[in-house]
């Protein structure tokens, strides 16, 4: 399922192998909308992704019945599903049942299924927080105990937040109930708030209590100052919405840094976009065009970091780079 053929520090070239086809590691993997979507699932192919993920709760609310998650969004490549809990984290208790949501992961055909989860977010007191664990650990438990042998992988969701004890507790825990890979939760928020040392610190707890050989996903990383520190710590994939929600913004992602476009005058980036405008020529485009183009530079610029990140880990310089970001 998961093959290593490369290591520098804790990132690894590997390659994941699912129903619907290889994933080379470490990947990023654009968030897709089940239902409204910006770009055609058709361009992160032709822009290299070999993975997408989407929404099984939005698509379950969304979407006719129950088709293949590949014909619904329109991607002919392995697709990954998220739970919802990211909207339990937003909204609180969901009208559907963990039971229900998986049903419908195995139903649709999802080549990575995550039970759904209660996310412990940022800021959580440690009692709440361990409970949110012990309620994740057992629908996690549940789920992987009643899903059939089809081949479809189940990622395992850590959660704990900053309690560091809650995320090696729970990671030791999904690795020990037979998860062929695991994911983390709840990082958005230490992100968003550029608290890398304790993103770290959540991720090297995770990773201390996983077998080497389990894989670990990093759910909302999805920017280049954030993807070489992730991969160094020990994280095979991640995902994130950033480079159409920045693109809403009229946010442009470059190496190190995200710029507004109504302040800059030149594009660096040789991508289709960049070479085909100026930036005032971009923000003379309607909005839906410019989102569009805009989301596509960004695309680019993230997968161009993940390029750069495996070339470090093959030239055996990773350290030499994450310090440099």
């Amino acid at each position: 399922m998961f093959e290593i053929l490369r290591s520098d520090l804790g990132g690894r070239i590997g390659v994941l192998t699912t129903n619907h086809g290889r994933v080379e590691t470490p990947a990023y993997v654009p968030v897709l909308h089940p239902v409204k979507r910006d770009i055609p699932a058709s361009e992160f192919r032709r822009l290299g992704f070999e993975m997408v993920i989407t929404n099984s709760y939005l698509a379950r609310r969304g979407l006719d019945g129950a088709p293949d998650i590949r014909d619904a969004i329109g991607f002919d490549g392995p697709v990954m599903t998220d739970s919802g809990g990211y909207q339990v984290l937003e909204y609180g208790d969901l009208d559907v049942t963990p039971e229900e949501i998986a049903e419908y992961e195995i139903a649709i055909g999802s080549d990575i299924a995550i039970p759904l989860d209660r996310p412990t977010g940022y800021g959580m007191p440690r009692d709440a927080a361990a409970e949110y664990v012990r309620r994740t650990l057992e629908t996690s438990r549940r789920t992987l105990e009643n899903s059939p042998d089809n081949g479809q992988i189940w990622a395992g969701p850590i959660q704990g937040g900053e309690h560091e004890d809650l995320v090696g507790m729970s990671a030791r825990s999904l690795a020990g109930y037979g998860f062929e890979m695991l994911a983390l939760g709840s990082p958005v928020e230490f992100m968003e708030s550029y608290r890398y040392r304790m993103l770290a610190r959540m991720i090297i707890a995770a990773r201390e209590g996983m077998p080497p050989g389990v894989p670990l996903h990093l759910f909302g990383a999805g920017h280049p100052l954030t993807i070489p520190l992730a991969v160094a710590l020990g994280c095979d994939t991640f995902d994130s919405a950033s480079y159409v929600l920045y693109a809403r913004q009229d946010r442009y992602i470059t190496e190190d840094r995200t710029r507004h476009l109504a302040g800059m005058r030149y594009f660096s980036c040789s991508c289709g976009v960049c070479s085909a405008y100026a930036p005032q020529e971009l923000l003379q485009e309607e909005p839906q065009s410019r989102t569009r183009l805009v989301s596509l530079h960004n695309l680019h610029a993230i997968s161009a970091e993940v390029d750069r990140t495996k070339e470090a880990i093959h030239e055996g310089r990773l350290w030499e780079y994450v310090l440099k970001k």
